[in-house]
């Protein structure tokens, strides 16, 4: 049996609406459903105990701000353990602690991708956002036009001030509010839209944006959560142009009419959409990120089943 220890960077809550927590709940289940693995999630704010042993220990974000003194003693004292880290996100830095532990990843991205600093032996690209996406919910009438919604991102600036006028609406924390202001946009700026799965205020709007970092444009991530986010609340999603290589190297269906190229053609896209199409297309892709899952849910487990024969002692 693979003994596996899940760290979870954030505090675990089953009812948790962060992203990678999510994912840390999913991952977990994924992989006690190997009836050869047995995969313990935990957090931070555990007493771990020196006493016991793992193959394997998994960090899951691993943000600069983390506290790793309660792990350090533990992870000093495991025998033969190897250390990984999952991320989707190719701009985090995985805290120091875990970077100089690590030698292998589970990512959303391509290799060339990583961060010099980031050191692995094995390496895992999977779609880890379809983890967390459950089927469409049921349609609701919509109360508002179109919105972006996120942190501020500096590789996103131009798209931004493409975009981000008149009527339309941005949700994102109050502590950014001031570094899109400062790029004199002229929008509608709000806080936190709900994620509460089921509950999600973007099942009130019409429509959504999806743009990228320019570095996205030349290293391949696979569709980021806002994509699975609007399938699950029948939103439409309306890419930027440049967003083409991703869209092409994804599995999905995008049709031309969701692809803009200024704020023009997306306000006369939503002002004209056609409800029935966007729901054929909204339940075409969900059938295709419900494969995608079952596809990353099994890579995973291989490629943790891997991990374990190579960490075997020769003979």
């Amino acid at each position: 049996m693979l003994n596996i220890l899940m760290i979870e960077t954030g505090r675990v809550s089953e009812n948790s609406t962060v992203a990678h927590i999510r994912n840390s709940i999913e991952i977990t289940k994924i992989l006690n459903s190997s009836e050869s693995i047995n995969c313990t999630l935990t957090d931070l704010s555990d007493d771990f105990s020196t006493d016991e042993q793992y193959n394997l220990i998994i960090f899951n974000y691993a943000g600069m701000g983390c506290d790793f003194s309660r792990v350090e003693p533990f992870l000093d004292a495991q025998d033969n353990c190897r250390v990984g880290w999952v991320t989707n996100e190719f701009e985090l830095f995985a805290n120091d602690f875990v970077k100089k532990r690590m030698d292998f990843m589970i990512t959303n991205f391509e290799p060339h991708g990583v961060k010099k600093a980031h050191k692995y032996k094995d390496y895992l690209m999977t779609n880890l956002n379809t983890l967390i996406f459950h089927g469409v919910n049921p349609y609701i009438d919509k109360k508002y036009e179109i919105c972006y919604y996120g942190t501020y991102r500096k590789y996103r600036e131009s798209y931004f001030k493409k975009y981000f006028n008149g009527d339309f609406i941005l949700s994102t924390t109050k502590k950014n509010f001031k570094k899109f202001m400062d790029l004199d946009i002229d929008c509608n700026i709000t806080d936190k839209l709900h994620v509460k799965p089921r509950e999600e205020t973007l099942n009130l709007f019409k429509a959504t944006l999806y743009i990228e970092d320019t570095k996205t444009h030349e290293c391949f991530n696979h569709m980021a959560n806002r994509f699975y986010e609007a399938l699950q609340c029948n939103t439409a999603l309306f890419f930027d142009r440049s967003c083409m290589n991703t869209i092409g190297r994804d599995n999905y269906i995008i049709d031309e009419y969701f692809i803009v190229d200024s704020s023009d053609e997306l306000i006369n896209k939503v002002n004209n959409l056609d409800i029935d199409k966007l729901i054929e297309h909204t339940h075409t892709n969900s059938e295709i990120a419900l494969m995608d899952k079952e596809t990353t849910s099994k890579e995973i487990v291989d490629f943790i089943k891997s991990l374990s024969l190579r960490n075997e002692p020769n003979g």
